[in-house]
Parts: C-alpha cells; sequence; structure tokens
C-alpha cells in the first residue's frame, strides 16, 4: 500500500488496482484492471460452494473455521486462492472439479486495440474458463512477438486493428510451422461484410463471432477446440 498525490490508498488484490480518493465526496473507490497478463487464480464463497456442492453458508461456517485458508478483499469479499482450494479438496476427499484441473490448462491471447475489450474479455474468460492464463496485445504487432514467447494455445483476433490487421496476423501464423497449429477464434464488428468473412475462412479461422460478442458462446467454442472440459 502507498500514498500517490490525491490518492489516500492503494492497493492490489485480484488483479486490480483500487484506489480511494479522497479530494472528493462522497469516496470514490476507482477500479483500474492491469493489461497484459491476467489469470483467475482465487475463488469466491459462491465459486468454492457451487465446486464443493455446498451453501455459501456453510463456506462461510468452514472460513470461520479456519478449514480454509482466505484473503478478504478491500470491499470486504472471501477469496482463496485456487491452489489452496485444490489443497483442501485434496486433504478432504472431494473430486477436483474437472475445470480446475490441471489437465485443462491452457494458454490464450486475446489481441483488440479496444482496451475495454481486452478487460472485458479477460475478465469473462477467467470466469468461464478458471484454469486458462490469458494474456493480452493491443496490436497485430504485439500480438506476433507474444505469441513467440507466450506460445498460446488458442488466440481471439479482432479482424479491424491499425498498423497489421488480424486477417494479416492469422496469414502469418498459419504460414509458419511453429504457429500453424494454433487455434484461432476471429472476431469483428464486420460481421456483415461477406468477403471479409470469406477472406479469414480461406485464411484458416477456426470459428468467427460477430461484436458485441456474447463471451460465454466465444468460452464455449474455445473449450471445444482445446478440449477442456466443464
Amino acid at each position: 500500500m502507498r500514498k500517490i498525490a490525491g490518492v489516500v490508498k492503494m492497493w492490489i488484490s485480484d488483479g486490480f488496482i483500487w484506489i480511494y480518493v479522497s479530494r472528493h465526496w462522497p469516496l470514490f473507490l476507482g477500479l483500474l484492471s492491469f493489461s497484459g497478463m491476467a489469470r483467475r487464480s482465487s475463488l469466491s464463497t459462491g465459486d468454492i460452494a457451487r465446486h464443493c456442492q455446498v451453501t455459501p453458508a456453510t463456506v462461510v461456517n468452514w472460513i470461520k473455521a479456519g478449514k480454509l485458508k482466505v484473503y478478504t478483499t478491500p470491499g470486504g469479499q472471501y477469496r482463496m486462492e485456487v491452489k489452496e482450494f485444490l489443497k483442501f479438496l485434496d486433504e478432504n476427499k472431494f473430486p477436483v472439479p474437472e475445470e480446475l484441473s490441471p489437465a485443462n490448462e491452457r494458454r490464450i491471447l486475446v489481441v483488440d486495440d479496444d482496451q475495454q475489450i481486452l478487460d472485458l474479455a479477460t475478465e469473462a474468460l477467467g470466469e468461464y474458463m478458471p484454469s486458462a492464463t490469458i494474456e493480452t496485445s493491443a496490436d497485430g504487432y504485439d500480438a506476433l512477438l507474444k505469441i513467440g514467447s507466450f506460445k498460446p494455445h488458442a488466440v481471439v483476433l479482432d479482424l479491424m486493428m491499425p498498423r497489421l490487421d488480424g486477417a494479416e496476423v492469422c496469414r502469418r501464423l498459419r504460414a509458419n510451422q511453429e504457429t500453424r497449429n494454433i487455434f484461432i477464434v476471429a472476431v469483428s464488428g464486420l460481421a456483415t461484410d461477406n468477403e471479409l468473412v470469406r477472406k479469414v475462412k480461406r485464411i484458416g479461422v477456426d470459428e468467427f463471432f460477430a461484436k458485441p460478442l456474447n463471451y460465454e458462446d466465444v468460452a464455449k467454442a474455445l473449450k471445444k477446440l482445446l478440449k477442456v472440459v466443464g
């Protein structure tokens, strides 16, 4: 925690920067998301209850009894690290949910020049695919560089971007022996452009979605392509 100009407190939790600003009334709680890598590494009491097939009240009782190793967010919510939850399941002979199984761990790169979409996609896909590691890129050139180091199993790729568009990124991935097998889910706000759709299909995208995105549908497509169970 540290002080910055005009700000009472700043701290980091759950992949977000939380800020209390003192110069305005009522107090304003700001939320700024990190760009880049974001993996959902913690679970809420609701998540834990769902996985253990108990009520949230039972989970809270476990927490109060010291059975669950949790931490509290600035908003007063309980969170538990996935690795601690898996340890709890093992110690108490609970089955490991398939969606949290290490066998379901996948790397996904989301590429879009709109930061708001990157933030929404990271959060939503993290909810639907909690075992996935998600990184983001804001343009095609950065995406190609990140693909080399991150080595994603799948790329969610916006087709209309400045500098290097998604269609060209897709073409380069398919032309490279090391990246040609990466699954590509293309997205675009120009879904009515039939020539664009035909072009990306010729290049070899695996799925295509029109904006605004239904992230549940995108997650289902990714799970099917990546053979993720749950």
